[in-house]
């Protein structure tokens, strides 16, 4: 509902519903002219009279007394689902009120004031008034009650907020709560200062259930020219932190920006204990941006920021000091025949040593009448190092080929992209690099000219890159079914006049069958492979398989597989579930998972039984054993309600380890538009 201003005219849109008790009108868009009396209904108008009969039309301009429906009921379809009613409605200069208005998300009734004759309503908000101040924006409820299923759960004499449209007004916002293990459980009530046009501040006191209290502040600032954002915490045992993010536009285009990103620490690990985040690291950043067309600048301060306490971070011993870099991307306007020249560089001080690198490239792409693509590149370079004094010139030369083919027949369509790159490269290195970077290829670079991530050290090589993209799908014929097929994949392989001739191979496929659903990702050890070593799964240091399989409307088969074996992780992990749909109301699971590390070994099986016992009310029990050690288990149990305007869950969580048992509760609400979330509070431990 929308008024510009008192006296002006009124505009329901959405789905708007009116009824006097003998006459039901609904429509698209409701326009009201208190002034003049006038009324107009647009949009799917239906007008029910009081002999039955309905009245259909795009457009109707409704009398007087029709207007008057206006004051005997409303009901109007808001943002997603909800939907606002009221019994009465009066509209002045001053104010609007509604009486007896209530506030779902459910699909309701117009009358959702009124409970006779239908089912409950899993949740409504209801309030005896609700008056809406138009001068100072401000909205007032009287008699505010939250009911689950007409259960009054949550009930307040008065509260009064911001307008609906109003977007920033100082003032308490919604409460917060949480738990966190070894501190208990903990609430904030916000506080929303507006601090001007542009800016605004959060501060949240938090106070825990053992005496500990904390102060979480989050400022925002929005100008034409600064965007910023900072957020602090500090608790009263003095751990504290903070980020900072800021981006200054210096020049009236914004070609030129300042921006930093900053977090820091009263002590390692402060954010982490005070649930600001879950991050282990951060990269503080302090630089210059200047953009010039296709063309850019940069002159950073890089330092990474240990933000955790756990073992094998604390035991990197990484250098946390300020780093400066410089670095320029200079992009050619295109020259005759249409081939474009870039210049590109970097330089950055590193324990007092200057590592300077810079290189110009020129390219070209012509497609030939057959539809063969040439991308010849050329490409020459500088690398030095003040400390040692050496400075070293490469250059390098690349070929590349790509002839897409397609072939169609009568139900499907085949497409295959082979593309083929030859590239030579003279070696160009100096000692002591700081971020060599001997990565596997990936498809994103496979034809770079230099295959190594690390800018300023790279040996010479030739080497041929080969990829091809292959796509089998099927296209709807005239008379006949779409037939239900698709299978895509890549494979990449780079061969390398290297020692390590054949290296690893990249693949992905993507296969669906009727409802056969298979999704594999590989790396391939070529040379291994290529060795016939007698043990092969060593040619598959990192592969990936997700495949689900229905076997019938009630039964369905899925599976993983994972693998990674690398110089510093190795795991293997397998899984396989069956899901089954005993009856209507009754569904079950059961499945297994491997997994096998350096440490050991281990096998779990789960198993989970849902019964669907009232309407959208689940009850489900599951089971989770460790095979090899009797001790470790997990039991559950919840209650769940499930539908789409409201989710519920009631439940317990008991795990058992060889140190001990702990029983957790678990609950959850979901209120669509209007609330949402969960806690997992511990309730006893016994170690």
């Amino acid at each position: 509902m929308r008024q510009d201003g008192p006296e002006q005219t009124i505009v329901l849109s959405g789905n708007v519903l009116l009824d006097d008790g003998a006459r039901v009108l609904s429509a698209e868009r409701l326009t009201i002219d208190p002034q003049q009396g006038y009324a107009a209904a647009q949009g799917d108008v239906q007008l029910q009279l009081e002999n039955g009969e309905v009245v259909r039309s795009q457009a109707m301009v409704l009398d007087e007394r029709a207007t008057t429906l206006l004051i005997a009921g409303l009901s109007l379809k808001m943002r997603q689902e909800a939907i606002l009613a009221a019994a009465s409605a009066q509209v002045s200069e001053q104010e609007i009120v509604l009486q007896y208005a209530s506030y779902t998300a459910c699909n309701a009734p117009c009358d959702i004031d009124e409970s006779r004759q239908r089912n409950p309503l899993p949740w409504q908000l209801t309030a005896r008034e609700v008056r809406l101040d138009q001068q100072s924006q401000t909205l007032h409820l009287r008699g505010l009650r939250l009911s689950l299923f007409e259960w009054p759960v949550l009930q307040w004499p008065a509260l009064s907020l911001p307008a609906p449209d109003v977007e920033r007004r100082s003032g308490v916002l919604a409460p917060v709560a949480g738990f966190k293990s070894g501190e208990g459980a903990w609430a904030g009530l916000p506080l929303f200062l507006t601090l001007g046009p542009s800016a605004d501040l959060t501060a949240t006191p938090v106070l825990y259930s053992s005496a500990l209290t904390r102060l979480d502040t989050e400022a925002r600032m929005h100008t034409l020219s600064l965007k910023g954002k900072a957020a602090a915490s500090l608790d009263a045992d003095g751990r504290g932190g903070a980020f900072v993010e800021a981006d200054q536009t210096l020049s009236p285009t914004g070609s030129v920006r300042l921006k930093l990103d900053w977090a820091g620490e009263t002590e390692r690990g402060a954010l982490r204990a005070l649930s600001q985040t879950g991050k282990s690291w951060h990269a503080n950043r302090l630089g210059l941006n200047i953009a010039r067309g296709h063309s850019a600048y940069a002159i950073t301060l890089h330092q990474d920021r240990i933000l955790s306490t756990e073992q094998e971070w604390a035991a990197l011993n990484w250098d946390e000091s300020w780093v400066p870099r410089a670095q320029f991307d200079l992009r050619l306007p295109p020259l005759a025949g249409g081939s474009r020249l870039r210049v590109e560089g970097q330089g950055l001080l590193v324990d007092r040593e200057a590592l300077v690198e810079t290189s110009a490239a020129w390219n070209l792409r012509a497609v030939t009448r057959g539809g063969i693509e040439l991308t010849p590149l050329l490409q020459a370079g500088l690398i030095g190092n003040d400390a040692s004094g050496e400075a070293s010139p490469w250059i390098g030369g690349q070929m590349g080929v790509a002839l897409p083919l397609v072939r169609r027949d009568q139900s499907t369509t085949i497409r295959l992209a082979p593309r083929l790159a030859l590239s030579g490269l003279t070696p160009a290195s100096v000692k002591g690099s700081p971020h060599h970077d001997a990565v596997v290829p990936s498809r994103a670079s496979l034809f770079d000219l230099r295959s190594s991530g690390d800018p300023y050290a790279h040996a010479g090589e030739l080497r041929v890159d080969a990829a091809i993209d292959f796509a089998l799908y099927p296209h709807q014929t005239s008379g006949r079914a779409k037939p239900d097929l698709g299978l895509r994949g890549s494979l990449a392989q780079r061969v390398s006049w290297n020692d390590d001739a054949l290296q690893p191979a990249l693949g992905q496929m993507l296969v669906q069958a009727g409802r056969l659903n298979v999704d594999l990702q590989a790396t391939i050890d070529t040379q291994t492979l290529w060795k016939a070593s007698p043990n092969w799964p060593d040619a598959l240091p990192r592969m990936n398989l997700d495949m689900r399989l229905p076997l019938g409307a009630d039964v369905q088969v899925s599976g993983q597989l994972n693998r990674l074996r690398t110089a510093q992780d190795q795991i293997d992990s397998s899984g396989l579930r069956l899901d089954l749909g005993l009856t209507d109301r009754l569904d079950a699971s059961a499945g297994f998972r491997t997994k096998q590390t350096r440490d050991g070994n281990s096998l779990g099986v789960t198993s989970s039984l849902s019964w669907n016992f009232a309407g959208d009310w689940f009850a489900e029990a599951a089971v989770r054993q460790i095979v090899f050690s009797r001790e470790d288990q997990d039991l559950s149990f919840d209650l769940f309600h499930r539908c789409d305007c409201l989710g519920l869950q009631f439940g317990v969580l008991r795990e058992r380890s060889p140190s001990g048992t702990e029983y957790s509760a678990r609950l959850g609400l979901d209120l669509p538009t209007l609330f949402q979330g969960q806690a997992s509070p511990t309730v006893f431990r016994h170690r």
